[in-house]
């Protein structure tokens, strides 16, 4: 967890630098994205278009996630839990999602990005969030860690 931590700092306080993998959204000839990046990019298109075998697919049997809402060890906790991913993403709009910034490196990525929901207990909102994905030695989101908010539409 230190070594994410560490990464993750190293990201924010040198964000004008391009990391390996580095790619902000709608800029012409952006970096190719790191493998982190572009398995963390795919599980959010999957679950924001609710497909959720695919998600579940990315996922180590022992992934761990962290929000200041909850905390899900095991791919059944983290999908299927009462606070697990399928609760929140059913209540997504699929098509959604905007990607603001990403970077990263072979393991880790962290992405900046917005939501909508409509419908159900969270009614019609916009969610930005800041995620951070580690990878095992698989290629399978390991670690995962969000900072969001919402905001009414």
């Amino acid at each position: 967890m230190r070594a994410e931590a560490d990464f993750c700092f190293r990201m924010l306080v040198k964000g004008k630098q391009r990391a390996t993998g580095h790619h902000e959204a709608g800029k012409e000839g952006a970096m190719s994205e790191s493998r982190a990046v572009a398995l963390a990019r795919s599980h959010l298109e999957a679950w924001t278009n609710h497909d959720f075998d695919k998600a579940r697919g990315n996922l180590a049997k022992d992934v761990q996630f962290f929000s200041p809402a909850t905390n899900l060890v095991g791919i059944g906790e983290y999908m299927d839990g009462p606070r697990g991913l399928a609760q929140f993403a059913k209540q997504v709009v699929p098509g959604s999602l905007r990607v603001i910034a990403a970077m990263g490196d072979e393991r880790n990525a962290l992405i900046m990005y917005e939501v909508s929901t409509e419908g159900g207990a969270i009614g019609s909102k916009v969610f930005p969030s800041a995620q951070t994905w580690l990878l095992d030695d698989e290629g399978k989101i390991k670690l995962e860690r969000i900072v969001s908010y919402s905001v009414p539409r």
